[in-house]
């Protein structure tokens, strides 16, 4: 058992990201999207979900990973991409990462032969991790392990930069997910037509051009972040998750009227395999 347990927490230590958005702002996403549903989707989702709507399944990938037997899924949070590289520039992780994940589990919410249980578990995980592919430190740097190795304050309370990216900055509003999300539904037609062009392929290099400003720290020696940070980032804080719940919502709604990918989406998807 002793060995066990210090396996787990050896795979949390060394996992480049551990964790992800709170569940406040993983909430955020799933309330956002269930607000933007269509009624095919709705309905299908019930079909397989019960009474548990977006907001409530989006954390279970997390929760899952207390036990030490779903560590393998720690992978599919993340994926590191070199300043001014790629995705397809490296050979990705044999494990999977965020990007071939959300692919995968799309696939299997299309796939009429994949039983019900599989397709409850692959819109947990997609749910989750649309927000996790807009959270700029989950496509971050292998270096630093995606900011978490980046030893700072919040306030007076010691953390790292991927922890305030995940909890302190949402949680900094004193909002419940539900408050924040009647403050975040708001939109044009013209935002929301724009934030649905694209793939998770695309999603994600927009994570990946966000870093620098993420990494504007202007800490000096007290490495002290407080209102200055908060004032600096809560545009874009704001900005991705409202995009992350239009969009999972876009995903989901395609998924459930059954619009079939076109043949680019197919092309990506084949590339992507051939590069693991």
């Amino acid at each position: 058992m002793k060995k066990l347990l210090l396996s787990f927490f050896l795979i949390l230590s060394y996992s480049p990201l551990a964790f992800s958005w709170g569940k406040t702002g993983h909430r955020i996403v799933g309330e956002i999207a269930q607000r933007n549903l269509d009624p095919n989707a709705l309905k299908a989702i019930k079909e397989l979900a019960g009474d548990d709507d977006l907001s409530r399944l989006s954390t279970w990938p997390d929760d899952i990973r207390s036990d030490p037997k779903m560590g393998y899924t720690s992978p599919w949070h993340y994926v590191s991409i070199p300043t001014g590289k790629s995705y397809f520039d490296q050979k990705r992780n044999k494990e999977g990462d965020v990007i071939e994940a959300l692919f995968r589990f799309e696939d299997t919410l299309r796939d009429s032969k994949e039983s019900k249980d599989h397709k409850l578990d692959a819109l947990r995980f997609l749910i989750h991790m649309m927000g996790d592919l807009h959270q700029p430190l989950h496509v971050g740097l292998a270096e630093d392990r995606g900011g978490n190795s980046i030893r700072v304050k919040w306030f007076k309370t010691e953390t790292n930069l991927h922890s305030i990216w995940d909890e302190e900055l949402v949680d900094f509003e004193k909002l419940s997910f539900t408050e924040y999300s009647n403050y975040l539904n708001h939109f044009s037609n013209e935002n929301k037509k724009d934030w649905e062009k694209g793939t998770f392929m695309d999603w994600a290099k927009e994570s990946q051009e966000l870093r620098p400003k993420v990494y504007d720290l202007n800490i000096g020696e007290s490495l002290s972040l407080s209102y200055e940070y908060n004032y600096k980032v809560k545009p874009i804080v704001e900005l991705r998750l409202k995009q992350a719940g239009i969009r999972l919502a876009y995903v989901l709604n395609k998924i459930f009227n059954k619009e079939n990918l076109n043949n680019g989406e197919i092309e990506l998807r084949k590339k992507i395999k051939e590069n693991i």
